[in-house]
């Protein structure tokens, strides 16, 4: 059996298949003040029957920058790249190393693996990944756009373009929030880039931003108190002063609300703009996420007004933990790497 745990900033997600691919059981927990040993617990007490048959364990981890493989077992070298890349995914990587550690105590008799969102982005085409600062600094500091929501984009180009031969725009929106240029099987641009914090307004975090709005905040309230803000307490949290749920704000009647949700939809469709002038066309729009999957409403005011593009509208539950399974499945072990068993 592959157990996949999917580690949030605030939430422990699993799913575990048979070797048939079925799904015999799933669930997700809310981590209670960053408690995550509590949360792999509660997936034991559900799961305990299987324990014995479970030989392979998947960690969905979100920031791998250049160094990771999509698919790589657990060794030294691997929990090295998920601790350098750490400070640019601090609300997901280092809880990705605490399950993971916890995972290797809890099940001794199973393989781990990791599999990095960023790898699905490693070839975007060099003026996509490159940002226009000084070339030297950025090589020397790794500074390039390295795309997030890899297992989901690729997902939603699986499902609706399985012959590699359309131009989609597919749309991530949950608490994190990105949209991908795919053409041909092929992503060629995404909204997020560094950091998970670039592109769309997000549950807290603000998406794009002019740069000398984060210098000038730094001068005024520090450099910790900017990151929290722009991490925790920006996108539709706040806006709307009151929460970053869209699905709680929908039901809300309060004109920041209401704002919130509306700045939302209006930067969504201008990326949805871009990308179709890159792509030169646009067969689909692809929606995942519970924002995506969960909201008609939503759906329908990012895509209002556009029926000139003569674009299908689509959307698909998310599974990133059955892609990654099957990925994990193939996995060869010709690596020379010290496994961490």
């Amino acid at each position: 059996m592959i157990l996949i745990l999917n580690t949030g900033s605030s939430s422990l997600k699993y799913k575990l298949f048979d070797k048939d691919f079925f799904e015999v059981c799933s669930g997700n927990f809310r981590v209670e003040g960053k408690n995550y040993s509590k949360s792999v617990g509660k997936i034991i007490e559900q799961i305990h029957v299987h324990i014995e048959d479970i030989k392979t364990i998947g960690h969905r981890v979100v920031h791998g920058g250049g160094d990771a493989d999509e698919i790589m077992p657990v060794s030294l070298n691997t929990m090295k790249i998920i601790e350098k890349y750490s400070p640019l995914a601090p609300l997901h990587n280092p809880p990705a190393t605490e399950v993971i550690k916890i995972a290797i105590e809890k099940f001794p008799q199973a393989t781990q693996f990791a599999a990095f969102d960023t790898a699905y982005f490693k070839d975007l085409p060099e003026l996509v990944k490159t940002y226009p600062i000084d070339r030297l600094i950025a090589e020397k500091y790794s500074i390039v756009k390295y795309g997030f929501h890899g297992f989901s984009h690729q997902a939603m180009a699986l499902e609706f373009d399985p012959d590699n031969n359309k131009k989609i725009i597919t749309m991530h929106l949950g608490a994190g929030c990105s949209a991908s240029a795919i053409s041909s099987g092929k992503p060629i641009d995404t909204s997020m880039g560094f950091t998970p914090v670039e592109g769309l307004p997000m549950q807290t975090r603000s998406g794009d931003l002019d740069p000398e709005i984060i210098i000038y905040l730094a001068e005024k309230i520090g450099v910790k108190k900017t990151k929290e803000l722009i991490e925790y307490n920006s996108g539709l949290a706040g806006i709307s002063g009151k929460s970053g749920d869209m699905l709680e704000l929908l039901d809300c009647d309060d004109h920041y609300s209401k704002l919130a949700i509306e700045i939302f939809c209006y930067r969504a469709k201008k990326y949805l703009g871009a990308y179709t002038a890159v792509l030169g066309g646009l067969d689909s729009v692809v929606f995942s996420g519970e924002i995506g999957f969960g909201s008609e409403l939503i759906r329908k005011k990012i895509t209002s007004d556009l029926d000139y593009l003569e674009f299908k509208i689509e959307k698909l539950k998310q599974n990133e933990e059955l892609i990654i399974a099957k990925k994990i499945s193939k996995w060869n072990f010709s690596s020379d790497s010290v496994i961490l068993k």
